[in-house]
């Protein structure tokens, strides 16, 4: 009942994705497919779960209030793998020999999203071998830190990776576009900044049709990355890696 609520508090819309948890694994993303799988309108009411001493409840936290109140309790990871099994958001377009300045030779793959239809690219050296940890460099395309290189504090990145995997003798460099159509200029804009990684599903989708599951992450930056198991996927190490001055 409203005695239950505390006030002052808030309810903001949120706008789920489209293709859901298999293009970003957000929970608005989770209550809107739940309601679509059950049949039902694709909308949701979230909310976060507080312990009584005003942090946020983690998974243990909620396995037990889930628990103590006879509750269902589901991870994205588990939603995530539910879906996969069933659809398919990504496909390989285009496939051609590529020979780069840094790294030397490569096989250039195109994948385009089905729902956006946005290309990315795939730069790959050698072949991925079952049981081994692949090398592989996650890279969102900024054509501003990419190819206008001057007095970019996030230039020479893309040019380090391929010349890292050129190095280590194979590996795989993933160009992940925006699919706004606003972006270039948002980017320009005086507040813009270069773009991260958010929405993993399609990258994790590209990793699993060249036939990864380990990969060793060419980053310096080791976050966590929600529902990266539910696509059978693993991070078992790190390898840093510096821009080149161009």
């Amino acid at each position: 009942s409203a005695r239950d609520i505390i006030s002052p508090g808030h309810v903001f819309p949120l706008v789920a994705r489209d293709g859901g948890v298999l293009v970003r694994a957000g929970h608005t993303e989770a209550a809107a497919d739940i309601a679509r799988l059950a049949g039902l309108t694709p909308a949701g009411v979230i909310c976060e779960i507080m312990n009584d001493d005003g942090t946020m409840a983690r998974l243990p936290d909620l396995m037990k209030f889930a628990k103590g109140h006879d509750l269902k309790i589901a991870t994205i990871a588990e939603l995530i793998a539910y879906r996969r099994r069933q659809e398919r958001l990504v496909e390989k377009t285009f496939e051609t020999p590529f020979s780069a300045r840094f790294g030397g030779e490569f096989t250039l793959k195109v994948y385009r999203n089905i729902l956006t239809h946005t290309e990315h690219v795939v730069f790959q050296k050698g072949n991925v071998v079952p049981g081994t940890p692949t090398l592989v460099r996650m890279h969102a395309v900024d054509l501003i830190s990419d190819l206008l290189l001057d007095k970019e504090p996030t230039s020479g990145y893309l040019q380090a990776a391929l010349k890292a995997i050129g190095e280590h003798g194979g590996g795989v460099l993933v160009l992940l576009r925006e699919p706004k159509p606003d972006a270039i200029s948002a980017r320009l804009n005086k507040d813009g900044l270069p773009p991260e990684i958010r929405d993993y599903g399609i990258g994790a989708q590209i990793l699993l049709d060249l036939g990864i599951r380990e990969m060793t992450l060419l980053s310096n930056s080791k976050r966590q990355i929600v529902g990266l198991d539910g696509y059978g996927l693993s991070v078992v190490g790190y390898h840093p890696i510096s821009p080149l001055s161009l």
